[in-house]
Protein backbone atom coordinates (compact mmCIF):
# COMPACT_ATOMS: atom_id res chain seq x y z
CA UNK A 1 0.00 0.00 0.00
CA UNK A 2 1.75 3.38 -1.28
CA UNK A 3 -0.15 5.97 0.31
CA UNK A 4 0.14 8.00 -1.89
CA UNK A 5 -1.85 11.71 -1.01
CA UNK A 6 -2.79 9.92 2.15
CA UNK A 7 1.09 10.35 3.17
CA UNK A 8 0.24 14.66 3.49
CA UNK A 9 -2.59 13.85 6.34
CA UNK A 10 -1.14 10.72 7.81
CA UNK A 11 0.19 12.33 11.07
CA UNK A 12 -3.29 14.29 11.50
CA UNK A 13 -5.18 10.48 11.41
CA UNK A 14 -2.79 9.15 13.17
CA UNK A 15 -2.71 11.87 15.90
CA UNK A 16 -4.89 10.03 18.54
CA UNK A 17 -2.31 7.37 18.45
CA UNK A 18 -0.29 6.92 21.90
CA UNK A 19 2.91 6.78 20.29
CA UNK A 20 4.71 7.43 23.80
CA UNK A 21 3.17 4.49 24.91
CA UNK A 22 3.33 2.28 21.99
CA UNK A 23 7.51 3.12 21.91
CA UNK A 24 7.74 2.39 25.96
CA UNK A 25 5.91 -1.19 25.01
CA UNK A 26 7.95 -1.87 22.11
CA UNK A 27 11.27 -0.96 24.17
CA UNK A 28 10.13 -3.49 26.95
CA UNK A 29 11.84 -6.10 24.85
CA UNK A 30 14.44 -3.64 23.17
CA UNK A 31 16.86 -3.35 26.71
CA UNK A 32 19.96 -3.05 24.56
CA UNK A 33 21.02 -0.32 22.37
CA UNK A 34 21.51 -1.75 18.41
CA UNK A 35 20.56 -1.23 14.93
CA UNK A 36 16.60 -1.30 13.90
CA UNK A 37 14.92 -1.75 10.94
CA UNK A 38 11.66 -0.23 10.93
CA UNK A 39 9.40 -1.85 8.31
CA UNK A 40 6.55 0.22 7.10
CA UNK A 41 8.41 3.24 9.05
CA UNK A 42 5.63 5.57 7.66
CA UNK A 43 6.13 8.90 8.77
CA UNK A 44 9.17 8.01 11.22
CA UNK A 45 7.51 8.70 14.52
CA UNK A 46 9.28 5.84 15.76
CA UNK A 47 12.46 6.78 14.26
CA UNK A 48 12.24 9.83 15.47
CA UNK A 49 12.21 7.92 19.48
CA UNK A 50 14.62 5.40 18.80
CA UNK A 51 17.12 8.29 17.50
CA UNK A 52 16.93 10.14 20.73
CA UNK A 53 17.47 6.76 22.62
CA UNK A 54 21.28 6.68 20.17
CA UNK A 55 19.79 3.30 17.85
CA UNK A 56 21.14 3.64 14.72
CA UNK A 57 17.78 2.93 12.99
CA UNK A 58 17.19 2.12 9.13
CA UNK A 59 13.10 2.73 7.92
CA UNK A 60 12.10 1.04 4.97
CA UNK A 61 8.42 2.16 3.35
CA UNK A 62 6.63 1.75 -0.02
CA UNK A 63 5.67 5.03 -0.16
CA UNK A 64 7.93 7.64 -1.46
CA UNK A 65 6.11 10.61 0.44
CA UNK A 66 6.08 9.26 3.51
CA UNK A 67 9.25 9.07 3.98
CA UNK A 68 10.05 12.32 2.40
CA UNK A 69 7.65 13.29 4.99
CA UNK A 70 9.59 11.60 7.45
CA UNK A 71 12.94 12.89 6.61
CA UNK A 72 11.38 16.53 7.06
CA UNK A 73 10.28 15.85 9.88
CA UNK A 74 13.74 13.96 11.42
CA UNK A 75 15.66 17.05 9.93
CA UNK A 76 13.16 19.39 11.74
CA UNK A 77 14.10 17.99 14.83
CA UNK A 78 17.86 18.65 15.27
CA UNK A 79 18.86 15.34 16.64
CA UNK A 80 22.50 15.14 17.67
CA UNK A 81 22.12 11.35 16.83
CA UNK A 82 21.50 11.36 12.48
CA UNK A 83 22.38 7.61 12.15
CA UNK A 84 19.28 7.05 9.75
CA UNK A 85 18.92 6.33 6.20
CA UNK A 86 15.34 5.94 4.70
CA UNK A 87 14.53 3.41 1.68
CA UNK A 88 12.07 3.00 -0.45
CA UNK A 89 11.05 -0.54 -1.08
CA UNK A 90 8.36 -3.34 -0.33
CA UNK A 91 9.40 -4.74 2.99
CA UNK A 92 8.86 -8.20 1.99
CA UNK A 93 11.86 -7.97 -0.78
CA UNK A 94 14.28 -5.45 1.27
CA UNK A 95 17.29 -7.07 2.22
CA UNK A 96 19.82 -5.29 4.82
CA UNK A 97 23.48 -5.29 3.97
CA UNK A 98 24.18 -5.27 7.69
CA UNK A 99 22.72 -7.47 10.05
CA UNK A 100 20.52 -6.01 12.34
CA UNK A 101 19.81 -6.40 15.78
CA UNK A 102 15.67 -5.43 15.79
CA UNK A 103 13.30 -5.40 13.29
CA UNK A 104 9.88 -3.49 14.05
CA UNK A 105 6.66 -3.65 11.94
CA UNK A 106 3.66 -1.25 13.56
CA UNK A 107 0.15 -0.78 13.02
CA UNK A 108 -0.77 -4.58 11.77
CA UNK A 109 1.31 -3.54 8.25
CA UNK A 110 1.72 -7.38 7.88
CA UNK A 111 -2.27 -7.22 7.68
CA UNK A 112 -1.60 -5.19 4.43
CA UNK A 113 0.12 -7.85 2.61
CA UNK A 114 -1.67 -10.14 0.01
CA UNK A 115 -1.69 -13.11 2.09
CA UNK A 116 0.17 -16.18 3.43
CA UNK A 117 2.43 -16.36 0.57
CA UNK A 118 3.79 -12.69 1.29
CA UNK A 119 3.96 -12.88 5.11
CA UNK A 120 6.02 -16.07 4.79
CA UNK A 121 8.77 -13.73 2.67
CA UNK A 122 8.07 -11.19 5.13
CA UNK A 123 9.42 -13.93 8.25
CA UNK A 124 12.14 -15.39 5.67
CA UNK A 125 13.42 -11.94 5.28
CA UNK A 126 13.38 -10.92 8.49
CA UNK A 127 15.62 -14.38 9.58
CA UNK A 128 18.14 -13.21 6.92
CA UNK A 129 18.12 -9.76 8.19
CA UNK A 130 18.87 -10.42 11.45
CA UNK A 131 21.91 -11.27 13.59
CA UNK A 132 21.97 -14.52 15.59
CA UNK A 133 19.43 -13.95 18.68
CA UNK A 134 17.81 -10.57 17.01
CA UNK A 135 14.45 -9.42 17.87
CA UNK A 136 11.70 -9.23 15.69
CA UNK A 137 8.53 -7.43 16.75
CA UNK A 138 5.29 -6.79 14.78
CA UNK A 139 1.38 -6.88 16.03
CA UNK A 140 -1.24 -7.95 13.83
CA UNK A 141 -5.04 -7.93 13.96
CA UNK A 142 -8.02 -10.39 14.64
CA UNK A 143 -11.42 -9.77 12.76
CA UNK A 144 -12.44 -8.23 15.74
CA UNK A 145 -10.86 -4.98 14.54
CA UNK A 146 -13.64 -4.42 12.25
CA UNK A 147 -16.24 -4.60 15.17
CA UNK A 148 -14.34 -1.89 16.48
CA UNK A 149 -13.68 0.62 13.94
CA UNK A 150 -17.21 0.18 12.28
CA UNK A 151 -20.31 0.36 12.91
CA UNK A 152 -23.03 -1.37 9.73
CA UNK A 153 -19.50 -1.43 7.82
CA UNK A 154 -19.64 2.61 8.01
CA UNK A 155 -16.99 4.62 10.09
CA UNK A 156 -17.21 8.20 9.64
CA UNK A 157 -13.78 10.47 10.40
CA UNK A 158 -14.08 14.23 10.93
CA UNK A 159 -11.68 16.70 11.69
CA UNK A 160 -10.61 20.77 10.95
CA UNK A 161 -8.29 19.55 8.38
CA UNK A 162 -10.57 16.68 6.63
CA UNK A 163 -13.38 14.31 6.50
CA UNK A 164 -12.74 10.74 5.69
CA UNK A 165 -15.56 8.00 5.02
CA UNK A 166 -14.64 4.49 5.60
CA UNK A 167 -16.57 1.66 4.09
CA UNK A 168 -15.81 -2.52 5.11
CA UNK A 169 -16.53 -5.48 2.79
CA UNK A 170 -15.35 -8.74 3.40
CA UNK A 171 -14.62 -10.13 0.53
CA UNK A 172 -14.07 -14.05 1.69
CA UNK A 173 -13.38 -15.82 4.55
CA UNK A 174 -9.83 -14.06 5.32
CA UNK A 175 -9.64 -11.01 2.86
CA UNK A 176 -11.47 -7.05 3.79
CA UNK A 177 -11.86 -4.66 1.74
CA UNK A 178 -11.75 -1.21 3.42
CA UNK A 179 -12.47 1.68 0.93
CA UNK A 180 -11.70 5.68 2.15
CA UNK A 181 -13.09 8.94 0.13
CA UNK A 182 -10.60 11.67 1.88
CA UNK A 183 -11.73 15.06 1.46
CA UNK A 184 -8.67 17.16 2.10
CA UNK A 185 -9.39 20.80 3.25
CA UNK A 186 -7.34 23.26 1.02
CA UNK A 187 -7.02 26.26 3.40
CA UNK A 188 -8.58 26.65 7.13
CA UNK A 189 -10.43 29.90 5.24
CA UNK A 190 -12.97 28.00 2.95
CA UNK A 191 -14.18 25.00 2.65
CA UNK A 192 -12.79 23.92 -0.59
CA UNK A 193 -11.63 20.02 -0.67
CA UNK A 194 -9.66 17.79 -2.50
CA UNK A 195 -11.29 14.50 -2.62
CA UNK A 196 -9.14 11.05 -2.99
CA UNK A 197 -10.13 7.80 -3.26
CA UNK A 198 -8.34 4.63 -1.26
CA UNK A 199 -8.73 1.17 -1.41
CA UNK A 200 -7.19 -0.86 1.17
CA UNK A 201 -7.25 -4.86 1.69
CA UNK A 202 -6.57 -6.59 4.68
CA UNK A 203 -5.44 -9.94 5.27
CA UNK A 204 -6.78 -11.46 8.30
CA UNK A 205 -4.21 -15.08 9.44
CA UNK A 206 -4.58 -17.31 11.93
CA UNK A 207 -2.42 -16.49 14.76
CA UNK A 208 -1.49 -19.95 15.80
CA UNK A 209 -0.26 -20.26 12.13
CA UNK A 210 1.75 -17.37 12.43
CA UNK A 211 3.33 -18.66 15.31
CA UNK A 212 4.23 -21.56 13.41
CA UNK A 213 5.48 -20.51 10.11
CA UNK A 214 7.61 -18.32 12.40
CA UNK A 215 9.19 -21.52 14.06
CA UNK A 216 9.19 -22.77 10.83
CA UNK A 217 11.62 -20.26 9.55
CA UNK A 218 14.37 -19.73 11.55
CA UNK A 219 12.89 -18.03 14.82
CA UNK A 220 11.91 -19.19 18.60
CA UNK A 221 8.49 -17.92 20.34
CA UNK A 222 9.90 -14.80 23.15
CA UNK A 223 6.03 -13.71 23.22
CA UNK A 224 3.04 -12.74 22.21
CA UNK A 225 1.05 -10.13 23.72
CA UNK A 226 -1.92 -7.55 23.87
CA UNK A 227 -2.40 -4.55 25.48
CA UNK A 228 -6.42 -3.25 25.49
CA UNK A 229 -4.91 0.48 24.92
CA UNK A 230 -3.62 -0.56 21.49
CA UNK A 231 -7.17 -1.92 20.37
CA UNK A 232 -8.24 -5.46 21.99
CA UNK A 233 -7.81 -6.97 18.45
CA UNK A 234 -4.07 -6.40 18.70
CA UNK A 235 -1.62 -9.14 19.31
CA UNK A 236 1.85 -8.82 19.37
CA UNK A 237 4.36 -11.41 18.17
CA UNK A 238 7.77 -10.93 19.68
CA UNK A 239 10.24 -13.58 17.82
CA UNK A 240 14.32 -13.99 18.53
CA UNK A 241 15.96 -15.72 15.41
CA UNK A 242 17.50 -18.83 16.62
Amino acid sequence: MEHKEFAEVYDIFMKHVDYNGWYKFLRNFMKKKGEVIDLGCGTGEFIYRFLKDDFSVTGIDLSEKMLEVADKKLQGKNLKNQNYKLIKENIINYESENEADYIICNFDTVNYLKGEKEFIKFIQKSEKNLKKDGLLIFDAVSEGIFEEIFENDIFLDEEEEYTSIWRHEQLNAKKHLVEIDLFIRQTKDDNLFRKYNDLQYKFIYDFAWIIETAQKNGFEVVDTASNPEFGESRIFFIFKKK
